[in-house]
C-alpha cells in the first residue's frame, strides 16, 4: 500500500515523502479499514512540524481521522460487517490507503452523508458542538480564527441555539465570506478599538467566555474583553507561543483560562453518548443546518500539492485527500 510519512520534523513540503508499506493485518479485535478520505487539519500540521504529541516511533504517518470501508475483520470482531463505510478518530496513520485499527474505535457513518463530510465528522464538528457545551452560563461568546471549520461550525451551532457569538478575524476577505455566509458580528483584529467593537456587538450581554485555537499575545488579549467571571478557553496553540497572563487581572475579575481537548471526550464518553453525539452531528449536516466548505480535493499519490493549498494564507475551507 502507498503511505505517506516523514522520519524528522519541519516543513511539511520538505519533509514528507510518499513509500509503499506492506498492508497490515488486522489483528484479534481489529479491522483492517480502507480509507477513502481524510482531511488536513492543523494538528496535522503540528504534528509534522512537531507542535504536536510526538510519534511513538518513526518513520511516522500524519493524520487522524478519516472515512474508509471495512475490508477485513479480525478474530473476534462482530459489531462491524465488511463493506461497511465508517469513520474513525484519534488513531494515527489516517494518511495511507489502510490502516488496522480496533474495532470498538469505528463509528458506522449514514449512507446518506458524503465522504466529504463524513471523513471530517469526528474532530472539527465535535469540537465546536463539545466548546459550546462548556459554557452554561447565559451571555455573549467571542471566539478568534472565526474563518477556520471550527469557527465557521461554532457560528452554526450557536446560530442553532440562538446564542450571541462575537466573530474575530485577521483578514478582511475572511470577514466578508463570513458575513456572506450570514454572520452577524464579524471584527477584524487590525482595527485599533476592535476590543471596543467586542463590547458593543454584545449588545449589553456579559462576555462569559472566549473560544481561542491561537494562544499567545492573541489570547492575552482576549482576556481584556471578558465581563467579570468570564472564562479564556484555549483549544489550540497555532501561534506557537504561551499565553501571557496577569496574575491581578485574572484575580481582580474573576476570570479563569482552561484548555479543551477531545481526547478526554473520546477516553470517557460511553459508545452510546458517542452514538448520540454524531447522530445529532449528522442530523445537522443533513438539514443543512451545518456545513463544512472545501477548499479542495486531492488524491493520496498528490498529497504535496494538498499540503501546499493547506499551508496557503486565506484559504477558505478545508483540503481533503481522497484515494
Amino acid at each position: 500500500m502507498k503511505r505517506v510519512q516523514f522520519d524528522r520534523f519541519g516543513p511539511p513540503p520538505e519533509v514528507l515523502y510518499l513509500a509503499e508499506a506492506p498492508d497490515p493485518k488486522p489483528r484479534p479485535g481489529e479491522v483492517l479499514l480502507k480509507i477513502r478520505m481524510r482531511p488536513i487539519n492543523p494538528a496535522d500540521i503540528a504534528y509534522i512540524t512537531g507542535r504536536y504529541v510526538p510519534p511513538e516511533s518513526w518513520p511516522a504517518s500524519p493524520g487522524m481521522e478519516a472515512v474508509g470501508t471495512v475490508a477485513a475483520l479480525g478474530a473476534g470482531v462482530v459489531n462491524v460487517a465488511i463493506g461497511q463505510r465508517c469513520i474513525v478518530s484519534r488513531y494515527r496513520g489516517t494518511w495511507a490507503d489502510f490502516m488496522a485499527v480496533p474495532a470498538k474505535a469505528l463509528m458506522p457513518v449514514a449512507d446518506d452523508l458524503s465522504d466529504e463530510v463524513a471523513c471530517q465528522l469526528s474532530v472539527n464538528p465535535l469540537t465546536a458542538l463539545l466548546l459550546l457545551q462548556t459554557v452554561t452560563r447565559p451571555g455573549a461568546i467571542v471566539q478568534t480564527a472565526a474563518g477556520s471549520a471550527v469557527g465557521r461550525l461554532v457560528n452554526q451551532i450557536a446560530a442553532r441555539q440562538g446564542r450571541t457569538l462575537v466573530n474575530l478575524v485577521r483578514r478582511a476577505d475572511t470577514a466578508a465570506d463570513l458575513k456572506a455566509r450570514g454572520c452577524r458580528h464579524v471584527i477584524l483584529t487590525s482595527d485599533q478599538n476592535w476590543q471596543d467593537q467586542v463590547w458593543e456587538a454584545a449588545g449589553g450581554e456579559p462576555i462569559i467566555a472566549a473560544f481561542d485555537p491561537v494562544a499567545g499575545a492573541t489570547g492575552q488579549a482576549l482576556l481584556a474583553v471578558l465581563s467579570k467571571g468570564g472564562e479564556l478557553i484555549l483549544y489550540g496553540a497555532l501561534s506557537g507561543e504561551a499565553v501571557p497572563v496577569n496574575a491581578m487581572q485574572l484575580a481582580g475579575n474573576d476570570l479563569n483560562v482552561k484548555g479543551f481537548w477531545l481526547a478526554p471526550w473520546y477516553a470517557t464518553a460511553s459508545r452510546e453518548e458517542k452514538q448520540r453525539t454524531f447522530r445529532e452531528l449528522e442530523d445537522g449536516f443533513r438539514q443543512g443546518q451545518l456545513s463544512i466548505p472545501v477548499a479542495g480535493v486531492h488524491p493520496l499519490a498528490d498529497f504535496k500539492r494538498g499540503v501546499e493549498q493547506a499551508l496557503a494564507p486565506g484559504r477558505l475551507g478545508k483540503v481533503l485527500l481522497c484515494e
